[in-house]
Order: C-alpha cells, then structure tokens, then sequence
C-alpha cells in the first residue's frame, strides 16, 4: 500500500493499491517488451543474416514504421486523455488491440518464404511492421498512461514503472533462452544454429501466444479500477486545430523535452547494443551457441537483480540522481570492457575467468538498464501533475504518448545505426555465405564503442536538466489538492 506524504501538516489524499493491481499493470509490460525486444535484437539478424534481405533495408524499414508512429502516438495518447465510455477513457483502446496484435506477432516470424523472394520479404517485412506498430500503439499508450492513475505517491509509482519494464524483460529473457538454448541450438543439420529458419517460426508462435494472454491479463485485471479513474469533460469538441494545439502544449513542457530527449539516446544506445548483441556474441567474443543461451540466464539474473535492486536505490531519494549513476557506470561498461579486448587486456579465451566475466557483465548491463528505464517511467508518471497544473486537465495519454514515441524511435534508430555499422564494416550476409573474419568482429566492436561515446554523454546532460524531484511532486500535489493551479498555457 502506498503510504500517504504530509505537507504542511495536512495529509495528502493517497490512493491505494494492492499487489495484485501492480502485477496486472505490469504484465501489460510483457506484449510491449516481447515486441520491442523482438524488432530490435532478432528481426535483423532474422531477416538479413538468415533470410538474405539488405541489413540496411531492415533497419529502414523500421525508419519507415517510426513515421507512422510519429502520428499514431499522439493521436492515440491525445485521444485516450479525451475518450468517454462506460469503460473510461483507456480499456476500449486496450481491449481493440488484443488479438490484431497477437496475429501480427506471429506473422512477423512465418513470412510465406515459398512465395517471397529477398524484394518480396521486404515488402512484407514493411507491411507487418507498420500495421504491428500502429496496433500495438492502442493498447501500450493507454494501458502505460494509467500508472499517475493508479497511485500518485512518489514511490509507488517506481514500482508500478519497476513492475512493468521487469515483467516485459523477463518475458522476453525467457523467449531469448529458449531461442539460444532450444530453437537456435546447434545441431548437425545447423553447425551455426543462428541460421534455423523453423527456430525463428517457433519463436513466432511462443511470442503470439505470450502477447495475448499479457494484454489479455493487464486489460481485465485492470478493469476493476475503472470507476476510480479521472474522466474528462463533458464535451470535447475534435478539430484539427484543437489536436495539434493540445499536443504541442503538451510536448512543449519544460520539464518533459529534457526527459524525452535522455529516453530517445539511451533507447537508441541499448538497442544498437541488442541488435548487434548476436553478432558480438558469436564472433567478437567467439561463444557458441550453448554459451550463448547462457548469456540468456544472465539476463533473468539481471531482470530479478533490477527489480530488487531498483526501490532499493531509489527510496527516499531523487530518481534523477540515481539515474544518473546508474547510466553512467552502464556506459562505462559498454565501452571499456569490449576495449579492453580490442587491445589485448582482457583475460584470453582459455582463461576460466573469460567466460563468468561476460556473464558477470551481463546481468550488470541489464540489472543497471532496467533501474535506468524504470526510474524514467517514473519521472514520466510525476510530470502528469505538472501538465495538470498547466493546463488543468489529465494528459496521461499524451505524455506517455510521448514517452512510447521516444522508446520506438530509440528501437529503430537503434537497429538503424546497427544496420548501417554492419555494412560499414562490410560484414557478410547470409547472401554472400562467407566465414567472418577476427578484423570484421574488431572492426564492429570498435565502431559501436563510438557510437556509445558520441550518445551517452549527451544523454547524462539531459538528465541533469532534468527538474522533477521528490520535493517538487509534493508541492504539485498540495497545490492540486488545494485547487490552486498554476495555468501556463
């Protein structure tokens, strides 16, 4: 239960949640984190080493699908804020995207190959991906923006955030696992397991039916708090004019564009990280397929890690400083133990530290990511009282319409560049069917350590610009409570 804050000596009026309540917000995490993860570590890989199509055009595809997105969050976000039904202003999106979805998901992984060719595979690949994005945006704008809903003590709101991007990273740690260690193992029919078109299949199947039971869990789970959520006027009079006003306002806030600015880079180094994560793996690192998939339980370490560790950090203190350190010892990792490699300090492949000190690696950049993701959804949730003192509305939807566009353009930014550094680096396709050479493994490596020193800085000054605190929230919150708004626009 969340605990009420005093300010002034008058109580805060708090709203209570139970732990069921915080399980069925954070499994609608699930379909978003399956998806995501899906588009940014294994389509590429998928679609370009195994199924031939140009690396580069896969991650223009996912370019393509961001222009769509740069209209349907918003509209969905805006729209949500506005919407009047018996079922509140989220579910009736929610409920709409469930089985759409899910059929998407598991045409992603089972193209018609007998009747594709490479240009063909293209066309599809980009037909799926948008309809895929566009749906998914129904159900993951809506069911995320009830978080300021649900509870509005500072805390509390870590953990829902914290519930939510734990739940989708395990799901799609365990989908990892199973890809590496079942679906993806190396077998005499496939020395390199990694090239198994019916394993890519399977793992179209598993993700359908997870993403549906997910959306299916959070939507019905969560419909019993209906009645408690805010509605919005009477009237809503839909224009045009009015839209694009509203969502500029919105977009506009001072304390939000540093936000989305920090979400947008960190999203973009991490999924430039997990498209090229295979690649590394196998040939920077030179592990196998078994060795691999135990990469994968290093993962599921660093998820449980993350979700212990993360209202550990961030109880009674700032969530913009935690992240802070938090991203900056991530960065560190990211680029000087690859370095340490490239230049010969790191323990050699014989070496029985090589191999647990990958591991031990991997479930810091995981534990250390999701604190990082959790405490920004936080932050996102805190700017909701914000925007209501601006504006003297509820604009959940709209800034976490905001948040979601910022985490797709970091995905497909992500395997963009990902996409763009492998064919810099002339790496072989599974067209040209060629070993890959050491230089080509060190050339990636190197590239990608660049590309992080470019956008991590970057991202820690955005942070720092930052200006929601625990202490701002509760005066946000007296002031609410009071009926004394502050009107900005």
């Amino acid at each position: 239960m969340s605990r009420p804050d005093e300010i002034a000596g008058e109580p805060i009026k708090s709203i209570q949640i139970g732990p069921l309540t915080r399980m069925a917000y954070g499994t609608g995490g699930i379909a978003g984190g399956v998806i995501s993860a899906g588009l940014s570590m294994f389509v590429l890989l998928y679609y370009s080493r195994v199924l031939g199509v140009s690396a580069g055009l896969v991650g223009t595809v996912l370019a393509i699908a961001l222009c769509f997105d740069a209209l349907s969050d918003p509209l969905v976000g805006y729209a949500s804020d506005k919407f009047r039904s018996r079922w509140g202003r989220r579910h009736p999106f929610m409920y709409f995207a469930i089985l759409p979805v899910s059929l998407l998901v598991y045409l992603l992984w089972n193209p018609p190959l007998e009747l594709l060719d490479s240009h063909g595979l293209y066309i599809y690949l980009l037909c799926v991906v948008v309809s895929l994005r566009l749906l998914l945006t129904a159900f993951e704008v809506p069911s995320t923006a009830l978080n300021p809903e649900l509870s509005n003590d500072y805390d509390e709101r870590t953990q829902l955030a914290n519930y939510r991007v734990c739940a989708g990273w395990a799901a799609s740690t365990m989908l990892a696992l199973l890809l590496y260690g079942y679906w993806l193992r190396d077998t005499p029919e496939y020395p390199d397991g990694l090239l198994n078109v019916a394993g890519y299949e399977q793992l179209g199947l598993a993700s359908a039916i997870i993403v549906l039971v997910a959306m299916l869990v959070c939507s019905i789970g969560l419909h019993s708090r209906i009645p408690s959520f805010k509605q919005p006027a009477e009237k809503h009079y839909w224009t045009v004019r009015g839209t694009l006003r509203g969502l500029i306002k919105a977009y506009s806030e001072p304390t939000l564009v540093p936000l989305l600015a920090a979400s947008v880079l960190i999203a973009i180094a991490f999924s430039t990280s997990g498209a090229t994560q295979v690649y590394t793996f196998s040939y920077f690192w030179e592990l196998n397929s078994a060795e691999i998939s135990g990469l994968m339980m290093a993962w599921g370490v660093g998820v449980v890690l993350g979700f212990v560790v993360t209202p550990l950090v961030s109880r009674g203190r700032d969530k913009r400083r935690v992240v802070i350190v938090m991203l900056a010892i991530l960065a560190l990792e990211e680029i000087c133990f690859p370095g340490l490699r490239i230049v010969g300090m790191f323990p050699p492949t014989d070496s029985v530290l090589y191999y647990p000190l990958i591991f031990l690696l991997t479930i810091i950049q995981m534990a250390f990511y999701l604190v990082v993701v959790a405490m920004l959804a936080s932050m996102m949730a805190d700017v909701a009282e914000i925007r209501e003192l601006a504006s003297g509305e509820r604009e959940e939807g709209t800034i976490y319409s905001a948040q979601m566009l910022t985490l797709k353009t970091g995905s497909a930014l992500g395997v963009w560049i990902a996409g763009f550094v492998l064919e810099l680096v002339a790496f072989p396709t599974a067209v040209e069917a060629i070993a890959v050479a050491p230089e080509t493994a060190h050339n990636l490596v190197l590239t990608l350590i660049l590309v992080y020193l470019a956008i991590y800085p970057i991202a820690l000054v955005c942070i720092w610009r930052i200006r929601v605190s625990r202490a701002s929230h509760r005066i946000n919150l007296e002031q609410l409570q009071l009926g004394h708004p502050v009107s900005r626009d």
